[in-house]
């Protein structure tokens, strides 16, 4: 019996048996040269619809499509067998490799949705064989050119939904106007809404499992492979196939990934189930094997990996508690510019999944970022609303896309923790109103400020809080700006109008935000000053400007106020809302209520204050 199948085998697949042989053995495979490509030839492909050994279907070329764009050629070709008649090309198909006279001519590249037959555009092996030469640069995947989320946005907490449009932009991988890439991604472990965000942004998106064991298959030519961007409890990958292997290195898809040069991406078998055929596009069920090297390159013809070398990864875990709590344990590849929209997609997912990511709830989040070489960054916020989760992951996604995109220091993050605590609806207060004790006071007087709050659905609630008049400060308004975290951390920045110009400056005030459970008063005064190299100097002598205004310094701003205290209160519930209260300082003369009046007569109390 076993004899009968090995030899049934071998004449079903005698391409497939000879190409394991001879790259296993290490030696290299001869090639077709695209010159010798002719109309009309016929060859086969060799790619995986079950389980994991790689099946024949067979190719027509249809002619050399030259110099699509500089130094760029593509083999056009009409594929057959295999039910590709019916289906179309398939996801995951990315890669398989086409021989022509019994030489490898390349690979499976892309195709075009809607067409009424499979035809594929196919990438010369010539050019993917480049990719054995090209060398990977020391520091892979920490060099980008992509401006973070601004600074501005991050702080205010201005975040839109395009973030995660932008962010998974580059998995979107089209070749040539109105085709597609063959690669077929898949995700386990994700809730609805979140499948259905990276569905929209990635084309289709196929349910994926996981090898329960057993033979997993060898990465020869023909082979599914998968490049795997988050792993663990949830698991995101692209499929594609192997090309070519010699030795211990692959080369797969016949396309970019993510086109970004060197990159360190786990790379894992994938045994598939089946093939489900789509009138748009159909793509393989698989199950994700386990990872037994990494991708090391990715340009235009392709990717190149080695199996046995292990990829640097960011353990990320995230704790969602409320009505049904769960912690999920993951690993997410280093990539700078996927890794946030990865760590905003694991958050959303984790909520998803659990409970909700979606409707009307309350989350307050804590989460550290491990730095190397810079210690812990801890930030809390608080979200509610219909848009809460999506707000919370548009968050994580800010600050990791800030830290590791920054133009000041290359920055690595070595391990993330994520606290979610669910409330199931909003629990957002307004901060209406405020009121001082006293709007005549002089430097060190104690004054109680009233703040009145109208909670979710709910009554009217008056809390309070003590600010000490600084005694440095010269006679003359005094004003305080009284809101929320947030809302008092934009208006700071609004004073001091300074960009960090060093990552230490940055990361200082990255770490001294408030969540939009502190209510902050801020101190502020006019005074004469300037910002600095991302130093504020407030309050300089006439002497001191002068001098940096003969020197004409770009990087010196004027500063017409200044800080000159800044109080906070924890708060149960969150907040939203800023008011301005106007003091007058007073060196001498009576001070008090009973000679100045309340604030709201004489303060100026405005909601609108800030914008004042």
């Amino acid at each position: 019996m076993h004899r009968f199948l090995c030899t049934l085998l071998a004449i079903l697949l005698p391409a497939a048996v000879a190409v394991a042989e001879e790259t296993i053995a290490g030696s290299a495979l001869e090639i077709l040269p695209l010159a010798e490509v002719q109309v009309g030839q016929r060859g086969y492909g060799l790619s995986v619809f079950a389980g994991h050994d790689p099946e024949r279907f067979e190719v027509e070329v249809l002619g050399v499509w030259s110099q699509v764009a500089p130094d760029t050629s593509y083999i056009l070709a009409r594929l057959s067998g295999m039910d590709l008649e019916e289906s179309g090309v398939i996801a995951g198909m990315s890669g398989s490799p086409v021989y022509l006279d019994g030489r490898l001519v390349g690979a499976v590249a892309f195709s075009w949705p809607f067409s009424i037959e499979p035809v594929v555009g196919i990438t010369p092996i010539e050019a993917m064989r480049r990719l054995s030469s090209a060398e990977v640069g020391d520091d892979p995947s920490v060099v980008t050119t992509r401006s973070p989320v601004p600074l501005q946005r991050l702080v205010a907490a201005d975040l839109s939904a395009e973030l995660f449009d932008r962010g998974l932009a580059p998995l979107s991988y089209s070749p040539l106007e109105g085709a597609v890439g063959g690669i077929g991604w898949s995700a386990s472990g994700f809730g609805t809404e979140t499948r259905e965000l990276l569905a929209r942004n990635l084309g289709s998106l196929s349910p994926s499992g996981r090898s329960q064991g057993g033979a997993i298959g060898d990465l020869v030519a023909g082979a599914s492979v998968a490049a795997v961007l988050v792993d663990g409890d949830m698991q995101l990958a692209a499929t594609g196939t192997v090309t070519d292997r010699t030795g211990d290195e692959i080369l797969a898809f016949g396309h970019p990934f993510l086109s970004v040069g060197s990159l360190e991406v786990p790379m894992a078998t994938a045994e598939v189930i089946t093939v489900l055929s789509n009138q748009v596009n159909s793509f393989k069920i698989a199950n994700l094997g386990p990872v037994v090297g990494s991708f090391n390159l990715d340009r235009k013809t392709g990717v190149r990996g080695r199996i046995g070398h292990e990829a640097a990864l960011t353990p990320l875990t995230v704790r969602v508690s409320g009505d049904r709590s769960r912690t999920f344990d993951l690993r997410l590849a280093r990539i700078p510019i996927m890794t946030p929209t990865m760590v905003a997609i694991s958050v959303l997912g984790a909520l998803d999944s659990v409970t909700q990511a979606g409707g009307s709830q309350g989350l307050d989040l804590h989460a550290r970022f491990e730095l190397e070489g810079w210690g812990d960054l801890e930030i809390d916020q608080s979200f509610d609303g219909d848009s809460a989760g999506i707000d919370a992951a548009l968050y994580m996604l800010a600050f990791a896309d800030y830290l590791l995109n920054n133009h000041l220091e290359k920055v690595d993050i070595s391990g993330i923790q994520v606290e979610l605590n669910q409330y199931p609806r909003p629990r957002l207060a307004t901060l209406v109103d405020a009121h001082a004790s006293a709007t005549r006071v002089r430097p060190g007087d104690r004054v109680s400020v009233n703040l009145d709050l109208v909670e979710y659905r709910g009554g009217r609630r008056r809390t309070s809080m003590e600010v000490v008049i600084p005694t440095s400060i010269p006679d003359g308004r005094y004003s305080l700006l009284v809101g929320d975290g947030v809302s008092i951390d934009v208006a700071r920045l609004a004073v001091e109008q300074t960009d960090p110009v060093t990552f230490s400056q940055a990361l200082s005030l990255l770490d001294s935000l408030h969540s939009r459970r502190e209510l902050v008063i801020l101190g502020v005064f006019g005074g004469q000053g300037l910002a600095v190299a991302g130093e504020v100097l407030p309050r300089l002598p006439a002497s001191i400007r002068s001098i940096w205004g003969a020197a004409a310094s770009s990087s010196a701003i004027p500063l017409r106020l200044a800080i000159a205290s800044q109080e906070e209160k924890e708060m149960e519930f969150p907040v939203m809302g800023a008011v301005r209260i106007d003091l007058e300082v007073h060196r001498d003369g009576p001070v008090g209520p009973e000679a100045s009046g309340s604030a709201a007569e004489e303060g100026g109390v405005s909601e609108e204050g800030l914008q004042q």
